[in-house]
């Protein structure tokens, strides 16, 4: 099965704080894939890694069959774009203005563009703020202009980090709706959430990371298996031993 992404002991620390231990993982092409954990799981560190924007301290990525390096950086930029939390934007251009700036950098054809911007952001409601600047958006906002911006530069690899956050219901539909075009064209998305239920109807597989380990990888047969008996959630709890879940603390209620 091809790979879109292969990670080998990769390890990253803060200080002398580890972060990632020695983390292996694997996510097949043209999959939704989905990475959930506790809050300090190392998530974000991991995207940051992965788009470019942290160094780490030992390992090797491959990223479409092409090893993350200074040598292979500007390649794989190319195919693969990002929406990080929080999104990051140039706050004093427009919407109109960002959009366009980026898409130019990937060197997108110019000929639809205008029509293709107006039909997404029309999709999800920020038709209004076209011309508004980002600094004056507000977080939802944000985080829709970044993901319009993402779609706009066509990537073979997208990562998703909380994507959904501050997010209103009816957006994190369509961008459910949209996530699932983009794999059936082939697409691979890479989405760390913490909202499990989206994940949940939402991704092929998914690993679950705590304390900077992979502790569990579910495929569509495993997890079909699993969620006989349990949800995801239930799941999730098991593996990361989440503290303070025994109903007994409750009794006072």
């Amino acid at each position: 099965m091809e790979r879109a992404l292969k990670i080998q002991a990769l390890s990253k620390s803060y200080d002398d704080t580890p972060v990632l231990e020695n983390l292996n993982l694997e996510v097949p092409a043209g999959s939704i894939f989905g990475l959930i954990g506790p809050n300090g799981a190392g998530k974000s560190t991991l995207i940051g890694i992965l788009t470019g924007l942290l160094d780490y301290n030992n390992g090797t990525i491959f990223i479409n069959d092409l090893q993350l390096n200074a040598k292979n950086e500007i390649d794989i930029k190319k195919d693969v774009a990002s929406v990080l939390q929080p999104p990051l934007l140039f706050e004093n251009f427009t919407s109109y203005e960002f959009t366009t700036y980026v898409c130019e950098m990937y060197g997108i054809d110019s000929d639809q563009l205008n029509d293709k911007i107006k039909s997404l952001f029309t999709y999800f409601e920020i038709d209004k703020f076209m011309h508004v600047k980002a600094r004056q958006l507000s977080s939802g906002s944000r985080k829709k202009l970044a993901f319009c911006t993402a779609i706009l530069t066509e990537p073979k690899l997208l990562f998703l980090d909380e994507p959904f956050e501050s997010v209103d219901v009816i957006s994190i539909g369509r961008m459910k709706a949209v996530l699932r075009r983009l794999k059936e064209k082939g697409v691979t998305i890479f989405i760390t959430s913490h909202i499990l239920e989206v994940v949940e109807n939402l991704c092929d597989d998914i690993a679950i990371l705590h304390k900077g380990e992979i502790l569990a990888y579910l495929d569509a047969e495993s997890r079909k298996k699993l969620e006989k008996d349990s949800s995801l959630s239930e799941i999730f709890e098991d593996y990361v031993e989440v503290n303070g879940t025994n109903s007994e603390l409750l009794n006072w209620i």
